[in-house]
């Protein structure tokens, strides 16, 4: 069941009269109640309401990653802050579960297969459109499974910088880069196979044309012989057949739209995992050359102490 973040949580503020505490305060509703108070003009009560937000899930840390992103002053320094606190939690707990899920020798079972089994959309007779509907289907839901630890990439790209970039972090980042990976090419076979589905019909469709221009042919080669059943039988031909064309031609239209959306969200998607494993590389590399600087730095103290000391 989905929890729902507008109910009220014990820990959502009262408002109400003073003191004693009011028997009809009124509970600001959930995350909408955070809401309001983070459209305060007071950077206090904007934090204090900040700290509140992360209780509520992927919806809230949507929120204080925007802020950590967009906003300058106390109030972004403050979401930068709850990231990194709640992103060391998590290095924890899923670092830990890495290790005991990699003791597991259970085998895997395609998920893509899962999804198609467990699917209640009903089938067309379309073979073309089989496919494409089912592709379809495994990008969707498999973009839908990513978004927990797309979204935890979002924030250590928000909120982490190289003064920030422990090794429990950095274990996180390639953590989350790494089961990545296999449902990042499931989406990739699955637009595959739409633009495999998408060609079958542009074959399709170029085959009825060609075989309409032909019906076309010899219904003038009828008329001008003026055999009346073999007019008769082009025309009829060629109508069957431009019914045809124009059949595919919507199909071919619309399948195109569906592949083009298809490969306009996988590229927007690896974008973002580009962003993030690239961002983790440049840190990777402050941090190394901070410390080889460090190591010349004491190196050339050392040096001077012996031969410059008094």
């Amino acid at each position: 069941m989905l929890d729902n973040h507008d109910q009220p949580k014990p820990y959502d503020a009262v408002r109400g009269g003073q003191l004693p505490p009011p028997v009809g305060g009124v509970v600001l509703g959930g995350l909408a109640g955070v809401k309001h108070r983070l459209s305060s003009s007071v950077s206090e009560h904007r934090i204090a309401a900040l700290r509140e937000t992360l209780n509520y899930g992927d919806a809230g840390l949507k929120i204080v990653i925007k802020i950590c992103q967009s906003e300058t002053g106390p109030v972004q320094r403050a979401a930068c802050d709850l990231l990194r606190q709640r992103l060391n939690s998590i290095a924890r707990e899923k670092l830990q579960a890495f290790v005991a899920s990699s003791s597991d020798s259970e085998a895997k079972v395609d998920s893509s297969e899962k999804i198609l089994k467990h699917s209640s959309g009903a089938v067309s007779e379309k073979n073309y459109d089989r496919q494409m509907s089912e592709a379809q289907l495994i990008f969707e839901t498999v973009t839908q499974q990513m978004q927990p630890n797309l979204l935890l990439l979002e924030a250590l790209v928000a909120s982490v910088e190289r003064e920030e970039f422990t090794s429990e972090l950095m274990n996180l980042w390639e953590l989350l880069i790494l089961e990545i990976q296999e449902p990042l090419k499931e989406l990739r076979q699955a637009v595959g196979t739409a633009i495999s589905a998408q060609l079958r019909i542009q074959w399709l469709y170029n085959q009825a044309e060609s075989q309409a221009n032909q019906w076309q042919q010899r219904a003038l080669l009828a008329l001008q012989t003026q055999d009346e059943n073999s007019v008769r039988l082009a025309v009829v031909g060629k109508q069957v057949q431009f019914d045809q064309v124009a059949e595919l031609k919507i199909d071919l239209d619309y399948q195109t739209v569906r592949v083009e959306n298809l490969n306009r969200n996988l590229l927007a998607l690896e974008s973002k995992i580009a962003q993030a494993t690239s961002k983790k590389e440049i840190l990777k590399m402050q941090l190394h050359f901070a410390k080889v600087q460090q190591q010349i730095d004491f190196t050339f103290s050392q040096v001077n102490s012996i031969f410059f000391s008094p």
